[in-house]
This record gives C-alpha cells, sequence and structure tokens, in this order.
C-alpha cells in the first residue's frame, strides 16, 4: 500500500514541475534589464580585475592607440571572447567597455547564446529591435542587426547587439557600454 502512494507523490511532484516549466517557457516576453545585458558573468563596468580573477590571464591583448596614447586595451579569451576596457588616462584597474562572443558556450543570465534563433530571443524580450531595412538596390547580403538600449541609474546605460545570418542565427553577440562602439 505504502508503494502506490509513493507512486502517486512522485506522478503529482512531477506534474507540478511540469507546471512550472510550461508556465516559465509560455510566459510573455519582458523588457530586457541592465541585469540581463551580461555574458559568461562579465559586463560592461567590470573592472579587469574582477575579469582576471573569473578567467585568469588572457590567451592574448593588444593596446588600441589614438594617435600616441593608448586609449583600450583588448583581451582575447579563447574561441570568441573578446573584452575591452577602457585605459585612457592610465588607468590602473580600468573598466570594461565592450564584450563580443561568438562563442555559442558563453550564455547571458536568460539563456541567449550564440546559435540561438533571433525568434526565441523575441519571445524572451518584447524589446529587440530589429535592423533598419536594407536598401535592396545593394544586391549584397549583409548581416542584419537586432539591438537593444537599457540602463539605470546605478548601472548606466548598455546596449546588446545581435548580429545574425539569413537564416535568423545569431552569429556574434556584441554589449557596450554607452562609451564602448568604436
Amino acid at each position: 500500500m505504502g508503494g502506490i502512494s509513493l507512486y502517486r507523490n512522485i506522478l503529482c511532484m512531477t506534474a507540478v514541475v511540469m507546471a512550472l516549466f510550461m508556465g516559465t517557457a509560455l510566459a510573455a516576453p519582458r523588457a530586457m534589464t541592465v541585469d540581463d545585458a551580461v555574458i559568461a558573468g562579465i559586463a560592461p563596468g567590470s573592472a579587469l580585475s574582477y575579469v582576471r580573477s573569473i578567467y585568469g590571464e588572457p590567451d592574448g591583448e593588444k593596446t588600441k592607440r589614438t594617435g600616441n596614447y593608448p586609449t583600450h586595451l583588448v583581451d582575447y579569451y579563447g574561441e570568441g571572447f573578446v573584452i575591452t576596457y577602457d585605459i585612457f588616462g592610465g588607468a590602473q584597474n580600468p573598466l570594461i567597455q565592450s564584450i563580443e562572443s561568438t562563442n555559442a558556450a558563453l550564455v547571458m543570465p536568460s539563456g541567449i547564446h550564440v546559435g540561438m534563433k533571433i525568434a526565441e530571443v523575441q519571445q524572451i524580450f518584447s524589446d529587440i529591435q530589429e535592423p533598419f531595412r536594407r536598401d535592396e538596390k545593394i544586391n549584397q547580403y549583409t548581416s542584419p542587426r537586432f539591438y537593444v538600449e537599457v540602463s539605470d541609474e546605478k548601472k548606466g546605460i548598455r546596449t546588446v547587439v545581435f548580429d545574425v545570418d539569413k537564416k535568423g542565427v545569431i552569429q556574434k553577440i556584441f554589449i557596450y557600454d554607452k562609451y564602448g562602439i568604436d
């Protein structure tokens, strides 16, 4: 008799868990927040020391210059993870200005990653804006960019850009602060 109630309890718990997952999957799209504009635990405004405490030394590094002055430090981690810091003025612990990912293993808090369809992203976030329409006179395909800009008083402004291919599959995720675009 105890075995039947055990199976009934397992069945009930399974039904509850399935209902919870279905409710999450069927949730209406919401607006992206600043806390969503993060990839692999890193966001614009994070310090170099924080990134290095998580990922260690980069696999490659270069310095961008404007004239004779170093302005940006660019770190390369593994396959397809690039972090750019603002070092203008000789900052000792510079802050991230932009992050690029072409690596499907690097995930945003909402589960978004390279390789997903942009339609799936639009089912999660309601404020993803479609790119301007291309001039049809140009007979060359260029990767459309879908984007969203988010902000709050504490963390500032962040923009998330999704580069997609002709099939609507994300090829690159680019997250930057208000100064982070070249």
